[in-house]
C-alpha cells in the first residue's frame, strides 16, 4: 500500500487530520517519505541549500569555530543536527584540517540524521576524520558537547500545524479527502494553538493563515541541554514573531513547496514526491534555549555573518566569488537566511 493510500485509509478511519501529521508522514514516513527517498538538494535537484552552492560556506563556517575552539580545553565537539548525507560536514571537516592542523586532532565530530537512508551514505562517506552517527538528538545525554552544536535548514523541515483566522475564532485547516484528492478542511482549532498565539501577543485577522511547529521547542531544549559549554548555531529561514505572524506580509503563511528547482504547488498532491518547509519562529527558539540556561547572541542575517567570517577570504576566481555572492545576496539568502547563535559559558 503507498503512502497516498495510507493516508487516505488513516483519514477514512479517523476523519480530517493536522497537517502536522500529513507532513510528518510526507516527509519522514520511512519506506516512502521525501527524505528516505533521497532528498534532491542541488543546483538540480528540487532545492539548493548554502553548502551546495559555494564551497566558501564550510570554510567561513570552518575559521569561526576554530575561534571559538581555542578558548575551550580537552576535546572539542562538532555536532551537526540533521547533517543528511554528510556533504557540509565533509567539507567542514576538510575546511577545518586545512585552516588549523594542530586542533584537528582535538575535535569530536558527531552526526545526527534521522533518515535510515541518509544514515547509510553517511556511514559510507569518506570523512578526513572519524564522524560519530546518530539517529536522534537524545543519544547526545545532557551534558556532553563541549564546542558547537550546529544545524543548516533543521527547524524549516519539521512538521507543522495551519491555521487560520476567522470570524469564529481560530480554526485548524486539517487534511481531508474528497475524491481520492487530499482537501484543507476548517475546523475548531485547539486550545493550545489560541495559547500559542497569546504567548507572543499575536491575533491573527481573519483569512490570515499561519504555521506552528510544535516539535521545535523541545528540540531546541534537547539540544540546549547536550550542551554543556559553547555555542549553538543555527542557520535556517526565519523571522521573528512580528515578522512572521505579519497579517500583510505573511498573509498566507510559510509553508512552501520544493520541487525541480522552484518554490510553488499544493502542499496535499504528492506526499513523499515534494519537500515541504515553513519559516522558523525565532522568537520560540531563543525561549527554548534561554529556559534552559543559554544567552543568546542573537539572530542576524547570513550574508552580515558570513562576511564577518571572511567568506571572501575563500574565493581565488571570479566564478567561485559569484557563487559565494550568492550566500549573502541582500536580495537572496543573504537576507532570507538568518543565523541564531545561543551559548552557554
Amino acid at each position: 500500500m503507498s503512502l497516498t493510500e495510507r493516508l487516505r485509509e488513516r483519514i477514512a478511519r479517523e476523519g480530517p487530520i493536522s497537517f502536522r501529521d500529513f507532513m510528518a508522514a510526507a516527509l519522514y514516513d520511512p519506506h516512502e517519505g521525501y527524505y528516505a527517498r533521497g532528498a534532491a538538494i542541488g543546483e538540480r535537484g528540487d532545492f539548493v541549500t548554502s553548502p551546495y552552492v559555494s564551497p566558501a560556506f564550510a570554510k567561513a563556517v570552518a575559521r569561526r569555530f576554530a575561534a571559538d575552539a581555542k578558548a575551550l580545553d580537552g576535546p572539542v565537539d562538532f555536532v551537526e543536527v540533521g547533517a543528511g548525507e554528510g556533504k557540509f560536514l565533509e567539507d567542514f571537516a576538510a575546511a577545518l584540517a586545512e585552516a588549523d592542523p594542530e586542533l584537528v586532532p582535538r575535535v569530536r565530530f558527531t552526526a545526527i540524521e534521522r533518515s535510515e537512508a541518509a544514515r547509510a551514505i553517511l556511514a559510507r562517506r569518506p570523512f578526513p576524520s572519524p564522524v560519530r552517527v546518530l539517529e536522534s538528538a537524545k543519544e547526545l545525554g545532557e551534558g556532553t558537547v563541549s564546542g558547537w552544536i550546529f544545524s543548516n535548514e533543521l527547524y524549516d523541515a519539521l512538521p507543522v500545524v495551519r491555521v487560520t483566522g476567522s470570524p469564529r475564532g481560530l480554526q485548524e485547516l486539517k487534511v481531508d479527502v474528497e475524491s481520492d484528492a487530499f482537501v484543507w478542511r476548517l475546523l475548531p482549532a485547539l486550545d493550545a494553538y489560541r495559547e500559542h498565539f497569546e504567548h507572543f501577543g499575536v491575533t491573527l485577522e481573519t483569512g490570515q493563515v499561519a504555521e506552528i511547529s510544535f516539535g521545535a521547542a523541545p528540540l531546541h531544549r534537547t539540544l540546549a541541554r547536550a550542551l554543556a559549554r559553547g555555542s549553538i548555531v543555527a542557520f535556517d529561514y526565519g523571522h521573528r514573531s512580528a515578522v512572521l505572524y505579519h497579517s500583510t506580509a505573511r498573509r498566507h503563511g510559510t509553508l512552501a513547496v520544493h520541487f525541480a528547482g522552484l518554490r510553488r504547488g499544493d502542499p496535499l498532491s504528492r506526499p513523499g514526491q515534494v519537500d515541504l518547509t515553513a519559516h522558523v519562529h525565532w522568537d520560540l527558539l531563543i525561549e527554548a534555549g534561554e529556559s534552559e540556561g543559554l544567552a543568546t547572541e542573537g539572530v542576524v542575517r547570513q550574508g552580515r555573518w558570513l562576511v564577518e567570517a571572511g567568506l571572501f577570504d575563500f574565493v581565488a576566481d571570479d566564478a567561485e566569488r559569484w557563487r559565494a555572492y550568492r550566500l549573502v545576496d541582500p536580495e537572496g539568502m543573504g537576507e532570507e537566511l538568518s543565523v541564531l547563535v545561543q551559548t552557554r559559558a
